[in-house]
This record gives structure tokens, C-alpha cells and sequence, in this order.
């Protein structure tokens, strides 16, 4: 091969080497990270996308269903959070059993295929509450849109005043995944297992045990405290992955551990479920009675 030849053809291999690098690069920017799940949180325009597609089911989770009345997303329908929890002895609540889970689903309009988004009015609790509901009980295509309705309303995207007609399924479910859903004496039986933290949602003064919502304060013993508020940028959207992946890391909550979390009522303590389930960890649990069941039971141990 002659000397000009010979360069012509390193050229040609440079050049190639060159494009599979710049490929690659451009791939590894766009693709999500390892053990995530960005389909747990959709933008506006990812929702906008999916209006006219078929099997999907938007809920607002509005407070007060006069808020829904007054303007929501096109084809949304009002599900109030009370409807979705049962009230239980010291204030607190709990999952619905396999019964209820099954007409509030089949209430909805749900099938197992249906695609369902879920929003409120305020920095996600009730949407989140929603989600660990949908969650423990198996549905699997579940996401909440990011920022909710404000995050709609900047975006400059149309509201509506008509509700939707529902057509009520059968929806059958059997129980909570049992990997999903932790009871007192469940975590009380794991106190002294390294591989089991318990997070605390609540705000620093609660579980330290200043602040008390319950006939005892403090918290559960070994417990992390990362507040569900965290998450949040100001405008009520969630911070990058990345950032929150650092705010659990720096506090020792990482992906090799099983995560329980709790609050006063779990309604906060679904925000972190919600997250840490976004950020793709394996083992996350609620404990959905929390603090109101754990703080009124004298046989249960606690911390300050």
C-alpha cells in the first residue's frame, strides 16, 4: 500500500473512531441512569402528549373539588384523598384493604392496562399519596406530573371546567405487595438489622421530639430524618436525580439498604416513598399507620 493510500485509510478510521465516540457520547446523555425510573414523573409537555391518547386516566387530587371546578387539565377527574385512606384510632390513617382498593380502582374507570397520571394543587403530597396506593397494589403504569397544576398553569396550557364521564370497571386486587408495606411490629422486629432504615419524613423539631402530634415524641429508634420538603425547588417541582440522590446518600439512605418511610400519617412519608422510588431504589417500604400509630402505643420503643 502505497504511503498516501496507507493515510487515507487512517484518516478514514479516525474519522470513524471519532463518530463512535461522539454516538455514544450523545446516547449516554439522553439515556436514564441505571436504577431509575423517570417514568414515575412526567413534565407538562410529556401529560400534553398523551391527552388524546387512549387508556389514560388523569386524576386531580385537588383539597377541596371546588379548586377542580374552578379549572383543571383536559380530561382529569377529581378523586378526593379522603376516599382513598381509612381513618384509624390516634388520628392517623391507613391503606384501603383489598375491597375498598378494588372499588376505588373500578370507580375510576381503571383497568390493569390504563396509564395513569396523577397531580394535585400543592407540591405533590396527595399525588404521591395516591401513587404508594397505586403502587402496593400492583399497578404498574403510575406517574405524577412535576410541579402539578401550577407547573401546567406556567406552561401556559389550557384548563377546563367539565368533568369527564367515568365508566366504572371491575377491578380486582387480592392485597398489598407485602414488600411494599410495613406494620409496627414488622419494623420493631427489625430495630437491630443495619440493613433496615427507617426514614423519617417529618419536620427536625417532631423527631427530635420538641414538636409532638402524638401522646409520646421522638422518633423510631435508629431512624434517619430527611423532611419530604427537601425534594423540592421552589416552585413545587422535584429537584434533579442527581441532586436528590446526594441529599439520601449524605444522610446514609442508599440503594443497598430496605427503606421504610413514615411520618405522622404517612401522607408525608408517601412523598419520600414517591422518591425514592423515582430514584430506582429496590426495597422501599411504607409504614402507612406512622407516627400516629407508633406515637399512641405504649409497647413500642422510641428515640430523642
Amino acid at each position: 500500500m502505497s504511503g498516501s493510500a496507507s493515510s487515507s485509510m487512517k484518516a478514514r478510521i479516525a474519522i470513524a473512531g471519532a463518530l463512535v465516540f461522539f454516538v455514544t457520547l450523545l446516547i449516554s446523555s439522553v439515556a436514564p441512569r441505571a436504577g431509575a425510573e423517570p417514568s414515575v414523573l412526567l413534565t407538562t409537555d410529556a401529560l400534553g402528549a398523551l391527552l388524546s391518547a387512549r387508556d389514560v386516566r388523569i386524576i386531580d387530587m385537588a383539597d377541596d373539588v371546588a379548586d377542580y371546578r374552578h379549572g383543571h387539565i383536559p380530561g382529569a377527574v377529581f378523586l378526593d384523598i379522603e376516599h382513598t385512606r381509612v381513618v384509624v384510632p390516634g388520628r392517623g390513617f391507613r391503606l384501603p384493604n383489598a375491597d375498598e382498593a378494588s372499588r376505588l380502582f373500578g370507580g375510576l374507570g381503571l383497568t390493569r392496562e390504563t396509564r395513569v397520571v396523577v397531580y394535585d394543587h400543592a407540591d405533590a403530597l396527595n399525588a404521591a399519596w395516591l401513587f404508594y396506593v397505586l403502587d402496593v397494589y400492583g399497578h404498574t403504569s403510575v406517574a405524577v406530573l412535576d410541579g402539578g397544576l401550577a407547573a401546567w398553569k406556567r406552561a401556559g396550557r389550557a384548563l377546563v371546567r367539565e368533568a369527564p364521564r367515568i365508566e366504572p370497571t371491575t377491578y380486582r386486587v387480592t392485597a398489598p405487595a407485602a414488600d411494599r408495606v410495613a406494620t409496627a411490629e414488622w419494623i420493631r422486629d427489625r430495630l437491630s438489622d443495619r440493613s433496615v432504615i427507617a426514614l423519617d419524613a417529618r419536620s427536625a423539631g417532631e423527631y427530635a421530639g420538641t414538636r409532638r402530634y402524638a401522646k409520646r415524641a421522638g422518633h423510631i429508634p435508629g431512624a434517619v430524618n430527611v423532611e419530604w420538603s427537601r425534594h423540592l425547588r421552589e416552585d413545587g417541582t422535584f429537584k434533579p436525580v442527581d441532586e436528590l440522590r446526594r441529599i439520601y446518600a449524605g444522610a446514609g439512605v442508599t440503594s443497598d439498604k430496605t427503606l421504610v418511610t413514615y411520618c405522622q400519617t404517612h401522607h408525608r412519608g408517601a412523598h419520600s416513598y414517591f422518591v425514592l422510588r423515582l430514584l430506582g431504589y429496590p426495597r422501599v417500604l411504607g409504614y402507612d399507620r406512622s407516627w400516629a400509630e407508633w406515637g399512641n402505643r405504649d409497647d413500642l420503643p422510641i428515640a430523642r
